[in-house]
């Protein structure tokens, strides 16, 4: 990892939807959203496919100042989705529950992951990861959860004179 190449949460979170067994049992398909409000590929491929792992490809950022250095903090967003059965809340919480163990499972993928020196995850940050299940009426037909995750990297703000006039 460098200043000028950042970590890729779109291709590391639809790879570990790939390798999972979980996933892969329950088909989840690996997409882009573009936030809560903008469901796009769940919402045109609902009708064919019956689960998603959706990252969004925006996300909040900050530069902040930390043991001497400047880093780039960034917060990611991942939808685990499942459709169920309309008026049938014994699948919707059925559902709700494998969301939940995948959600576990990629956290514990993540923090095997960040101890691995030898890959760009090592600023992934494993100490809090936030989530909010979703409710009844968030997609009629489809619950889940979102999380949140953060990458803090170094990024380079040497001034360059060059730069100015």
């Amino acid at each position: 990892m460098d200043a000028k190449r950042l970590f890729d949460a779109h291709t590391y979170f639809c790879n570990l939807c790939k390798s999972n067994r979980l996933t892969e049992q329950y088909g989840f398909h690996p997409c882009t959203v573009s936030g809560i409000g903008s469901l796009q590929e769940p919402l045109q491929q609902f009708r064919q496919k019956t689960a998603f792992l959706a990252v969004d490809d925006t996300n909040d950022a900050a530069i902040v100042q930390q043991a001497g250095g400047f880093f780039k903090k960034r917060t990611f967003t991942v939808f685990l989705l499942m459709r169920y059965r309309m008026d049938d809340m014994a699948d919707r919480q059925t559902k709700l529950d494998i969301c939940r163990n995948i959600f576990l499972q990629l956290i514990s993928r993540m923090i095997i992951d960040k101890e691995d020196l030898s890959n760009e995850l090592v600023y992934l940050n494993t100490a809090r990861i936030m989530s909010r299940e979703l409710g009844t009426y968030f997609m009629s037909g489809c619950t889940g959860l979102y999380f949140m995750t953060d990458v803090l990297e170094p990024v380079d703000v040497s001034y360059n004179e060059e730069e100015w006039k």
